[in-house]
């Protein structure tokens, strides 16, 4: 666990460091003072504690395994069922205007909410259901409209948008593993609300623009803590949406926080989230950094996998976002240049592709929408595919500014 969360009556059993870098005498002991918590805490940034011989963390609140959410999607991972099976109920092209009300609407209720817990309100259950279940619907009869639109738009405020980001895509990641409606709604709840303590923290920490110093950056990680206590304090939200905002920065190797968990320690709802909330930061401008391709993104979030990552839910997050994710910048065998409208889901090389540069690289006034599941040849018989993506801002294409 992180050392910031140390108690007197813990029993530490391990560092991560050699026993013989701190001061400590003995590998092993149960804290008695608060100066050996500050001595731990100056040496280490994570401890491992024996329950069994100390008090256990508070911070890390534990689930039953044998809870629906977590037999039904570990089920899936094992055996690749799926519980629910979804089928497009509309074209994306038919889903786009009511999915674009539904993120719109999400986005300035977010900022309200969000707003109002940075000035002392408590959190409703109702109102959160409210922002969440049009975009569940929306995804529900077609994920593809919502991810071109989340994708496409600029991203002015991330704090806020990264909050409806992550709900998106964990209910169109949950939807392609087939989890039921109401686990949909308890990941969409959990994702909105995952950066909610951060409204505890100061503006010069959130807004700063330059590397945080280590008093900063032990303060920037204590909106793990304030998000569960606000989700605690407020008593309507169950074990498994605390539990998402409680592990979302844990990682596979122990290397997370706040309490370093290892592998299936990680509620699996949190292994989740953990893929979700590092693509979506990524692929967007912070305050600190300038956003990467989503292509990029998804090659180191592949080569993390069973180090940061859980194996199985990475390769399952691959397949879902698709090997060229919606709103892709990408180029055609032609030379013709477009962005990505929408996945096929059965071969993940071939989307549809809405062209917007000619073979000569020269803008197109008829910006057609081409199938590649369909169109397998171009005018010439040769084969007709994607040959690369591209970073945002290539050839002069801001795929921001293609927003409906």
């Amino acid at each position: 666990m992180n050392t910031m969360y140390l108690k007197q009556g813990m029993y530490v059993s391990s560092l991560d460091r050699p026993w013989l870098d701190t001061p400590f005498l003995i590998q092993g002991f149960l804290i008695r003072d608060d100066e050996e918590i500050r001595t731990l805490q100056k040496f280490c940034d994570f401890v491992y504690i024996d329950t069994d011989r100390g008090i256990g963390s508070e911070h890390y609140m534990g689930l039953d395994p044998g809870l629906p959410s977590n037999t039904i999607l570990d089920g899936f991972l094992n055996t690749n069922v799926k519980n629910t099976i979804y089928k497009n109920k509309k074209t994306t092209e038919q889903e786009m205007p009511t999915a674009k009300l539904a993120l719109e609407d999400a986005s300035g209720q977010i900022s309200d909410l969000m707003e109002g817990v940075k000035a002392g309100k408590n959190l409703n259950i109702t109102k959160v259901k409210s922002i969440v279940e049009p975009v569940i619907s929306s995804i529900v009869r077609n994920p593809d409209a919502m991810m071109w639109l989340m994708q496409l738009r600029k991203k002015d405020d991330y704090t806020y948008l990264h909050s409806v980001d992550n709900c998106a895509l964990a209910i169109a990641f949950g939807r392609h593993m087939g989890l039921p409606k109401e686990e949909l709604r308890t990941v969409s709840i959990g994702m909105l609300l995952l950066d909610i303590g951060k409204m505890k923290l100061p503006d010069k920490i959130l807004n700063k623009t330059t590397t945080l110093t280590e008093q900063e950056y032990r303060e920037a990680k204590r909106h793990v803590d304030y998000g569960v206590e606000i989700l605690r304090h407020s008593q309507d939200f169950n074990d498994d949406v605390i539990n998402i905002v409680l592990t979302h920065h844990e990682r596979m190797d122990g290397s997370g926080y706040p309490n370093a968990l290892i592998g299936k320690q990680i509620p699996v709802y949190g292994r989740m989230a953990a893929i979700i909330d590092c693509f979506d930061a990524m692929i967007s401008k912070r305050p600190y950094s300038e956003p990467m391709a989503q292509h990029q993104v998804l090659q180191k979030i592949y080569n993390w996998r069973d180090k940061y990552f859980q194996a199985e839910l990475v390769e399952q997050f691959l397949q879902c976002i698709g090997v060229y994710p919606t709103g892709s910048l990408v180029e055609m065998s032609t030379g013709e240049v477009g962005i990505v409208l929408s996945q096929n889901r059965t071969r993940r090389l071939r989307p549809k592709v809405m062209m917007l540069l000619g073979q000569g690289k020269q803008p197109l006034l008829d910006q057609r929408i081409v199938d590649l599941g369909k169109q397998l040849t171009d005018k010439d018989g040769n084969d007709y595919h994607i040959i690369t993506a591209h970073d945002p801002g290539s050839f002069g294409i801001e795929p921001s500014d293609y927003y409906l």
